[in-house]
């Protein structure tokens, strides 16, 4: 049976989980078409994903009225942080997705008994995607060539639009094309030997961080063919990295953790 967890704490500490159909369910895209003057219909923008809720219902038992007030209390000290924590799901397969989420409306409690009462928890999450515990499978790619090809894929349901990209140097310049989707990202600045830029996506922000001395090093990537740093379609896709001064030591590697609706 699929099984939930919130900071650590599985939801069955509480009692019986009653309503789990949210999980199964997708957030709402917002966006519109546009509208053009004198013309039928409209024209196609694409759409992104809001922000969703996951609500459970839980009825929750005690051996006596002061143990149900005691539990209530726990539950209040799970949920009363006012940052986000992990919402685990662990699959029929033990397969474990996250989703980090807070608790920002009332319980709707309905005491039946001194030791009886049922609740509602709504679980509000910034970001709309659960994602896989672990990330995927290491891809790290040894650029011996230019262009030199890698494929990179994601076993979610949604396309990747924040991966972790890992460049280990040397290289004076290096270009990494993802033909699937016609996204590229560039590094234009010198990575010695040994050192390592990692480019990511933190609290919405782009950063390029340069191992030695942890420089910031932004300034140096550009990126073209989406409104996303670098993409990463659903399933197989194939890079073409083109580059200049490596050696022995140059890679590549892309790693997130995959999204699913």
């Amino acid at each position: 049976m699929t099984s939930y967890t919130f900071g650590g704490t599985a939801l069955t500490a509480f009692g019986k989980v009653t309503l789990i159909n949210d999980n199964l369910d997708i957030a709402d895209r917002r966006g519109n078409n546009i509208v053009l003057p004198l013309r039928h219909g409209g024209i196609f923008t694409s759409k992104y994903y809001s922000e969703r809720s996951i609500t459970f219902g839980i009825a929750m038992t005690a051996a006596s009225a002061t143990a149900l007030e005691a539990l209530f209390d726990t539950l209040h000290t799970l949920i009363s942080p006012r940052t986000e924590q992990t919402l685990a799901m662990t699959l029929e397969d033990a397969t474990v997705r996250n989703i980090s989420a807070t608790v920002n409306t009332p319980l709707n409690v309905n005491r039946i008994t001194n030791t009886f009462a049922r609740v509602t928890i709504q679980f509000d999450c910034a970001s709309p995607f659960w994602r896989l515990s672990t990330a995927i499978a290491d891809n790290t790619t040894t650029i011996d060539a230019s262009p030199k090809a890698m494929t990179v894929t994601n076993p979610g349901s949604v396309e990747e639009r924040d991966p972790t990209i890992t460049i280990h140097g040397a290289f004076t310049s290096i270009t990494i094309t993802n033909s699937t989707n016609g996204a590229s990202l560039t590094y234009t600045g010198a990575i010695a030997t040994g050192e390592t830029v990692t480019i990511g996506t933190l609290n919405g922000e782009y950063y390029a961080t340069l191992s030695t001395g942890s420089a910031n090093v932004i300034g140096n990537v550009t990126h073209s063919g989406s409104a996303a740093l670098f993409p990463v379609n659903v399933g197989a896709n194939t890079l073409s990295i083109t580059n200049a001064g490596r050696d022995a030591n140059s890679t590549v590697k892309i790693s997130f953790n995959a999204p699913y609706l």
